[in-house]
């Protein structure tokens, strides 16, 4: 693997439309990490050919105007979301491949759809992967072809909107300021300056007083109430939480980070994170009963096997000051997705930077939620242990059942534990 990305483009030549029309012709070579996200079936002239014959003016513009969303905002399933994230948006009335980018902080991932065999086609691209492209390349990647499109049309015609646009983009990434909004705007679902400013102010306050990380990951969880819940948790959830303390923290953590890399994905530095503290822990192989997890957390077993107390926007950790104390609050659920979710803040608290004061768990795909969970699963349930466990058979239902019951964790663990070391279809997860 290359983590790159990169649309390589040649000119063509066209007789008719606009002038930038006919100077944007290109054949286009869209690849992310070797995969050839272009490559299609041209079922008239019955050849298979790697670039898409389309205009690059389109794409490109499509890319610079969409640039912070591109690189900053979560998966969603909104209308919007594909109108940004979804290259078909680029429109120009080309046939572009089924191809979609979402961030999670740390990486783009990229997906790609082979067409589905229809009557009438007139294209049928071919491939589809899952690519994860660290935002810096994918910014690398991008940035030559959009200034190459720029170059071409200057030349050609003069005066145009995305040489406009690319340069209001430009600008705003020199400047920090104006750098750290748009990223802001971007999590939140907003294209640039269509945010309230009372929001995004109010968002950079709560960032002084909270952790940036925090305010960004609640911001993509809650969007346009991220400020409510950030409110709610702290000022009420956090009276509800119960403190956990893990004895000499700091060289626990110390140890932790000079194992792991940044440049590592989040479920690389988990399983680190995870093996060093299971090692610290004296903990013997196979699963960790509630009672031992709670003891080596000075915490009685109750806040694992009582599911009652208040509701909260969503589950967090509140840091008091104290390096090896944190105060936790789950929410009304089995013990199974309990432990999970303490274990998640444990490995948040491990890795995460000390002037974060909150720390929240949500749903959404993001790097940090990455870490969250795989450092939970490889605490409960080492991928090792659970591989020996499973045998040489192929894993089914029942014997997912029956690692999910040994471990204390719930199915969904081990199933995404066994696709994510491609031992399992990632179709299991979408059934």
């Amino acid at each position: 693997m290359n983590n790159n990305f990169s649309i390589d483009f040649t000119w063509l030549s066209r007789e008719y439309g606009s002038d930038i029309e006919r100077a944007t012709l290109a054949e286009l070579t869209i690849t992310a990490d070797g995969n050839i996200a272009t490559e299609l079936e041209d079922i008239y002239a019955k050849t298979v050919r790697q670039a898409v014959r389309a205009s690059a003016y389109e794409a490109a513009l499509w890319f610079a105007y969409n640039w912070w969303r591109l690189l900053w905002e979560p998966e969603r399933s909104t209308l919007s979301w594909r109108m940004s994230h979804e290259i078909g948006a680029a429109g120009g009335g080309y046939l572009w491949p089924d191809l979609s980018f979402s961030s999670d902080g740390e990486t783009v991932h990229i997906k790609a759809k082979a067409t589905p065999p229809l009557k009438n086609q007139i294209v049928r691209y071919l491939n589809s992967f899952d690519a994860l492209i660290p935002i810096n390349n994918f910014q690398s990647g991008l940035e030559p072809f959009i200034k190459a499109v720029i170059q071409r049309v200057t030349s050609s015609v003069g005066k145009s909107d995305i040489a406009s646009i690319w340069k209001e983009v430009c600008e705003e990434d020199r400047d920090s300021e104006l750098r750290s909004r748009r990223k802001i705007e971007a999590i939140l679902g907003f294209d640039p300056d269509e945010a309230p400013d009372t929001m995004i102010e109010a968002l950079e306050k709560a960032a002084d007083n909270y952790g940036k990380s925090a305010i960004e990951e609640v911001a993509a969880s809650s969007e346009e109430k991220a400020l409510q819940d950030i409110n709610t948790l702290w000022e009420d959830t956090r009276r509800h939480a119960t403190q956990l303390r893990t004895e000499n923290f700091e060289n626990l953590r110390d140890h932790i980070l000079q194992e792991v890399q940044p440049s590592q994905l989040p479920w690389q530095r988990a399983e680190i994170a995870a093996k060093i503290l299971r090692e610290y822990w004296s903990l013997p192989g196979g699963p960790i009963t509630t009672k031992a997890l709670c003891e080596r957390l000075s915490v009685s077993d109750d806040i694992i096997l009582r599911a009652d107390g208040p509701t909260a926007p969503m589950q967090a950790g509140f840091r008091n000051g104290q390096a090896d104390c944190i105060n936790v609050f789950l929410n009304k659920s089995r013990p199974v997705n309990r432990r999970f979710a303490l274990s998640r803040l444990i490995g948040d608290h491990l890795i995460t930077a000390n002037n974060e004061r909150l720390l929240p768990l949500t749903r959404m795909i993001t790097g940090r939620q990455k870490f969250q969970k795989a450092f939970a699963q490889e605490l409960l349930c080492p991928f090792m242990e659970l591989k020996e466990f499973l045998g040489d058979s192929p894993p089914n239902n029942e014997i997912i059942e029956d690692a999910a019951y040994h471990f204390e964790v719930s199915p969904l663990v081990i199933g995404t534990a066994l696709v994510n070391k491609k031992l399992l279809d990632r179709a299991y997860l979408v059934d």
